[in-house]
């Protein structure tokens, strides 16, 4: 990543787990969605659970619903905007 936001963020909102936490000790904060890319080098990107679904006839007759789940990556940081690095596989 070209930014820092993951970072910060996490680092803020430990910041006000604490204060509404004051008798906790040890306060973490780590943000979810985010993957790591294997390229030439390791890189870390925001992402975003989806399912799709929709559905299918079968062979004997009938309809089945079926259900896929994948995960969108983000191309732009979803705080502030920034450009990921973009990467050799990247659509």
């Amino acid at each position: 990543m070209t930014c820092d936001c993951k970072k910060t963020i996490e680092e803020q909102l430990v910041e006000m787990f604490q204060a509404k936490a004051t008798e906790a000790t040890d306060h973490k904060v780590r943000l979810g969605g985010y993957t790591l890319i294997l390229g030439e080098k390791l890189t870390q990107r925001g992402c975003m659970p989806m399912k799709l679904t929709a559905k299918h006839p079968l062979k004997k007759g009938g309809i089945k619903e079926k259900t896929e789940t994948q995960n969108m990556i983000f191309t732009f940081c979803p705080f502030c905007g920034e450009r990921y690095e973009p990467t050799e596989d990247a659509v």
